[in-house]
C-alpha cells in the first residue's frame, strides 16, 4: 500500500508541476501592459485550480496516512494481547530473596 502511494505521489507531482508550468504566463511575449494583464488574469484561474488540486491531494494523503496508522495500531495491539498470559496467581518465575 505504501509503495502504491509513493507511485501515485510521484505521478501526481509530475502532473501538478506540468500543469502549473503550462498555466504560468510568460511575460516576455506581451507587447503592452493590457496584453500582459490579460494573460495574467486568464492564467490566474488555472493556477488557482492547480493550488486546490494540490490541497485536495494533501488532504487525501493525510486521511490515508491516519487510516494506515490506525490500522497498524490495531494490529500491534492484537499481537500484544496474544502474548500476555491470562489468569491470576504467582508469576511464572520468582527470583530468590537476598540475604
Amino acid at each position: 500500500m505504501l509503495k502504491l502511494l509513493a507511485i501515485l505521489r510521484s505521478i501526481f507531482l509530475v502532473f501538478i508541476v506540468g500543469y502549473t508550468v503550462r498555466a504560468t504566463p510568460f511575460l516576455t511575449d506581451a507587447r503592452t501592459f493590457d496584453e500582459q494583464y490579460a494573460r495574467c488574469a486568464s492564467a490566474l484561474g488555472l493556477l488557482l485550480r492547480a493550488a486546490w488540486i494540490a490541497i485536495a491531494w494533501i488532504a487525501f494523503e493525510t486521511a490515508i496516512g491516519w487510516w494506515l496508522a490506525a490500522r497498524a495500531g490495531r494490529a500491534s495491539r492484537a499481537k500484544l494481547g496474544a502474548d500476555v498470559p491470562r489468569g491470576g496467581g504467582e508469576p511464572p518465575f520468582a527470583p530468590p530473596g537476598h540475604r
